[in-house]
């Protein structure tokens, strides 16, 4: 499965990956769910007309349970910077079952093609249409009483490791801002939409103030949570929803976060989202 994706980018193998989607296998990207190989061709040629095949520059694979995570990092042709793609993948070791794929737009958008001085301005108008949503009313500060998922409810984890998780998830649920302190070690590495380069847990401090300026009414939602006791990494997919305040209009972002732990603290951090697919789908 893994190599069948890597080669749709690198060798331009859409035979191989065709070959692994049933028409029930969902293929998720931009906010837009593809239903079989049929639906996911479009996403994957526009891709490959657009920036060309690339070149692998590296890769992180992690697995757990039923989930597997896969990060890659490429160097299209027709692009002078490396783009990034992380992907989430049930299968059952023969057939996919459900892919989302989370494209760093930010980095395409940024980015320019090689021969030419331009930066590339047709991310948008090449996404596809996003799936239809209904954003409800939930809010913990209407709803103070609701039940709120931590990743330990929904995902088998040590103690220890449940401990930081849950810790972490207070930071976006429950805007406990102090445990940025207690749950990262000093050093952390971290990875934010938009850039390849590595900052400081300060990012995602500042990423979090930036977020709690745009929307209002935020509320943090978990989809799944991954974990790979060999690595010590979990991968946690999620939903921030709130008003968008120069719109006043009610969003939901779609969010990867991959999480290495190294001596119960946070050691790195890959935070990912598709910027564009969100302007796009709410007409920010």
């Amino acid at each position: 499965m893994i190599n069948a994706i890597i080669d749709l980018y690198t060798k331009a193998d859409i035979k191989t990956i065709s070959g692994k989607l049933l028409r029930s296998s969902r293929w998720q990207q931009h906010h837009f769910t593809a239903m079989g190989s049929l639906q996911a061709q479009p996403l994957w040629l526009d891709f490959l007309a657009q920036y060309g095949v690339s070149e692998l520059i590296s890769k992180t694979h992690s697995k757990g349970q039923e989930l597997e995570t896969l990060q890659l990092i490429l160097q299209p042709k027709k692009l002078l910077k490396p783009v990034r793609l992380s992907f989430v993948i049930k299968h059952n070791n023969t057939f996919i079952k459900s892919v989302k794929c989370v494209v760093d737009t930010l980095l395409l958008a940024n980015n320019e093609f090689t021969g030419e001085a331009s930066n590339n301005t047709l991310v948008i108008p090449k996404l596809p249409e996003s799936d239809p949503i209904m954003v409800c009313d939930l809010d913990n500060q209407l709803h103070p009483t609701t039940f709120h998922a931590t990743p330990s409810d929904i995902c088998e984890l040590p103690t220890q490791t449940a401990e930081t998780l849950n810790n972490w998830w207070q930071i976006w649920q429950l805007n406990n801002l102090a445990n940025f302190e207690s749950v990262y070690a000093k050093n952390a590495d971290v990875i934010l939409a938009g850039s390849n380069d590595t900052q400081s847990k300060d990012a995602l401090l500042n990423c979090h103030l930036a977020l709690s300026q745009t929307l209002s009414r935020c509320y943090a939602q978990l989809e799944t949570v991954q974990f790979d006791s060999a690595l010590n990494q979990a991968t946690i997919c999620w939903t921030l929803d709130g008003t968008f305040n120069a719109k006043n209009v009610r969003v939901r972002q779609q969010i990867l976060t991959v999480i290495t732990i190294t001596n119960t603290l946070i050691s790195s951090e890959v935070m990912q989202f598709d910027t564009l697919a969100l302007n796009q789908q709410f007409a920010l």
